[in-house]
């Protein structure tokens, strides 16, 4: 392995660089970037950021395509914090300098860091060294590394929908009850909004947060319409 260095921002906002055995218990998901992230030819989009409804804060994400993932991981009940590339990786290979960020640096409820990196779109010599490189790094660290694919098709634009409803909203208690006891068999949406009894436009809010937050479930390869079959979550249809 190349002698591989870390840079990244101390809990004071220095930057630091350090070995990898030094990431050992760093809290990289609760840290911004150690510069400003700089988009390159070839991303897809914008430089952007996510808010996310798990930490309250707003996530790094330096093309449309990690947005994408973010969304995932926002939406994944073990990630408990993640953040866009807080660490940047130095190492040389023969003459040439190398330097890579992670994408996402997770922390799961079960207290395991995990480096999350999007899987490319064509897996070439560069992409298969920089993932040799973090494997090593991650060892020392104590990490898991997790390759994602970006999410797309329907799967995708259910999520970016049932994005739009992750901000923290006030659900009546009783309403949310009603709800959730009127899926406790699956049935389309509008059936079950309209057999809970609570207000049409605020019933169907509600189950949009609340397969947000996996209270009711969907199934995933179909559009999410207001006639889709929607089930308390845990139960099989």
């Amino acid at each position: 392995m190349p002698d591989v260095k870390a840079w990244h921002l101390d809990e004071d906002g220095h930057l630091v660089c350090v070995a990898p055995e030094a990431l050992w218990g760093v809290a990289l998901e609760e840290r911004q970037p150690p510069t400003d992230p700089v988009a390159y030819h070839g991303r897809q989009g914008k430089l952007t950021d996510w808010w996310s409804a798990t930490t309250g804060t707003l996530v790094v994400c330096g093309s449309k395509r990690r947005t994408y993932v973010a969304t995932e991981l926002d939406f994944d009940p073990a990630i408990s914090r993640f953040a866009g590339e807080p660490v940047e990786l130095h190492w040389e290979q023969g003459r040439i300098r190398h330097r890579w960020r992670p994408d996402f640096i997770a922390l799961t409820c079960d207290q395991q860091r995990q480096a999350v990196v999007l899987a490319p779109p064509r897996m070439g010599p560069q992409w298969r060294e920089r993932l040799a490189v973090l494997r090593e790094v991650a060892g020392q660290a104590d990490w898991t590394v997790q390759v994602r694919t970006v999410p797309h098709g329907i799967r995708r634009e259910n999520l970016l929908l049932l994005a739009d409803y992750r901000q923290p909203a006030i659900c009546d208690q009783e309403h949310e009850q009603a709800l959730l006891t009127a899926f406790q068999r699956p049935r389309p949406m509008e059936e079950g909004v309209a057999a809970s009894g609570v207000p049409e436009l605020l019933g169907f809010d509600h189950v949009h947060r609340l397969i947000w937050r996996r209270l009711l479930d969907i199934d995933w390869d179909r559009p999410l319409l207001p006639f889709s079959q929607v089930w308390a979550a845990r139960r099989r249809r």
